[in-house]
């Protein structure tokens, strides 16, 4: 068998077989705005999908997303986070970024509050990691 034949078919196997065990990843936009209980505005998009906008009330259930790495090229989801009165406050940050390896069941729950953006991976404790900025 010609070795190029033998390595695509080793390649559509993995890929395959990898589709049947590995859950969609998850992306989570959840709203803890306590002192100013504004609406949350999240707006993400990857390469091929724009979400549009969508509208998250303080102590409301979690916006999602969910989705699988594209294996040969890397996944990526770019969000803009919004909120205030006159949605005055706003952060633009890379959610999600692929890696070379691809990734399985991953939770990424973005938390807004009044003093900045936070992010708690797979239930671990959450860390801020972006300040509102005000326009």
């Amino acid at each position: 068998m010609n070795s190029s034949f033998v390595f695509v078919l080793t390649i559509v196997l993995f890929v395959g077989l990898n589709e049947a065990v590995c859950h969609k990843n998850t992306l989570a936009f959840q709203n803890n705005l306590a002192q100013s209980h504004s609406t949350l505005e999240v707006h993400c998009k990857s390469r091929d999908n724009d979400l549009g906008v969508h509208l998250v009330k303080f102590n409301d259930p979690a916006y999602t997303v969910r989705f699988n790495d594209n294996v040969f090229i890397r996944t990526r989801w770019d969000c803009v986070l919004r909120q205030g009165p006159k949605m005055e406050y706003s952060q633009s940050f890379r959610a999600y970024n692929g890696g070379v390896i691809r990734k399985c069941n991953e939770r990424d729950t973005w938390i807004s509050k009044d003093d900045g953006i936070y992010l708690s991976t797979n239930g671990k404790p959450e860390e801020k990691k972006l300040d509102w900025t005000k326009k």
